[in-house]
């Protein structure tokens, strides 16, 4: 009988024991659950420039004359290129063959050209050549990098010209004096053949563009600049006739062009006192160029008011604008972006967690101006002012439980 009580009171202590066991696992693994999926992200404080901005429909204007010529025509100078009265733009081919010989000819001058001033590297300092090269291999791999592929043909040569040069310096290569006496004699041939062809040249001075690249409306700029809001808004509506393709491309005679819409009268008094802006049409002209408002014409009546913006930067993507959505900076902040799901209110002041070391800290901000998305800040942040946030701190922007001075 005792033995009994013995093996119950055994039993009911080992189940005691089992059941302590589970507990203290238990919380053992929902600590190691709490600190293994409590994750934090943070974002970087970097500069950054951001604009009180707004997207207005509207159609580019400027002056050109057509460049006649039609047929089979190879061009001799690049879209937007600046070019004189009498240059010649393109030449007519009459067998396909010749756009194959002009494209050697361009290869075997750039070869030429190239080598020549590979040899001009006598007395460089060797550091001098060595960084050249490898600052133009930067260059090259960085243009790979952002497609950006209008400008890989002058990288490649800036980083052949560099290697070149590195090589004459160091005695890998003594000179290119044979191969350039090669390529000039073939350059020779080439040119001779090429040189009876029939020619078009340009008849003004001017920005020019090829027919595939020129602007593919006609736009009377007379017209554009005497109408009221609501004929210019009717304008856009009807749309513009469609530019003649029966020529070998346009010659633009000005550097400065136009932009014209239409907006609400809300959108035209965010004008109010405003004369420089910076305009860009995304998908063609991404980077902003300075502008100057030079006509704001409400009308009451119908509601709308007439904007007209005058730049005075040409380029090949500009000479193709038409009617389009442009994107105008009204003004600009530069400052520290940060995200703003980082944002939190903590007794009463707005800031955001940083993260130092293994501790968080609130800082508090300064908001210069914010979107739907970041909210720019002063740059000059210290502890003790009402913008504490500094460049490069690592702001949280996802994290539970977050409090001032709390280990991570």
């Amino acid at each position: 009988m005792e033995s009994k009580k013995v093996h119950t009171a055994g039993r009911v202590a080992k189940g005691i024991s089992l059941a302590l066991l589970a507990l203290v696992s238990l919380y053992v693994i929902l600590q190691c659950f709490v600190i293994f999926h409590q994750s934090y992200k943070t974002e970087t404080a970097i500069a950054y420039t951001m604009a009180d901005s707004v997207t207005l429909d509207g159609v580019v204007s400027f002056a050109t004359v057509p460049v006649e010529g039609s047929g089979n025509l190879g061009y001799l100078v690049k879209d937007g290129e600046r070019v004189s009265n009498g240059t010649v733009v393109a030449e007519c081919y009459t067998d396909d063959s010749q756009g194959l010989l002009r494209e050697r000819l361009d290869r075997l001058g750039r070869t030429i050209d190239l080598l020549s001033k590979s040899e001009n590297s006598t007395g460089s300092d060797l550091s001098v050549l060595t960084n050249q090269t490898r600052q133009a291999l930067y260059n090259l791999l960085d243009k790979l990098d952002t497609a950006e592929y209008s400008g890989i043909t002058d990288a490649e040569d800036d980083f052949l010209l560099a290697q070149n040069r590195l090589q004459v310096s160091t005695g890998q290569t003594g000179n290119f004096s044979q191969t350039i006496s090669t390529l000039q004699a073939e350059y020779d041939e080439i040119n001779a053949q090429l040189g009876t062809l029939q020619t078009i040249t340009a008849s003004t001075n001017g920005y020019f563009s090829s027919t595939e690249a020129m602007s593919p409306i006609v736009t009377d700029q007379n017209s554009l600049d005497s109408a009221s809001p609501t004929e210019l808004q009717q304008m856009l509506e009807a749309g513009f006739p469609a530019r003649d393709t029966g020529c070998a491309g346009q010659i633009a005679t000005g550097f400065s062009w136009r932009f014209y819409a239409v907006c609400d009268l809300e959108t035209a008094e965010r004008f109010d006192g405003i004369t420089s802006v910076k305009i860009s049409v995304p998908g063609k002209q991404n980077t902003p160029l300075a502008a100057t408002l030079v006509e704001v014409t409400p009308d009451e009546a119908s509601g709308v008011a007439k904007l007209v913006f005058e730049c005075q930067t040409i380029n090949a993507e500009i000479l193709s604008f038409g009617q389009e959505t442009a994107q105008i900076d009204i003004k600009t902040y530069e400052g520290i972006r940060i995200n703003k799901e980082a944002l939190h209110i903590a007794d009463g002041a707005r800031g955001v967690y940083v993260k130092y070391g293994n501790l968080q800290r609130f800082l508090k901000i300064t908001t210069l101006y914010e979107d739907d998305n970041y909210i720019l800040i002063p740059g000059n942040g210290a502890i003790g002012t009402d913008n504490e946030v500094r460049l490069y701190d690592e702001v949280i922007v996802q994290g539970t439980n977050l409090q001032d001075g709390k280990l991570l």
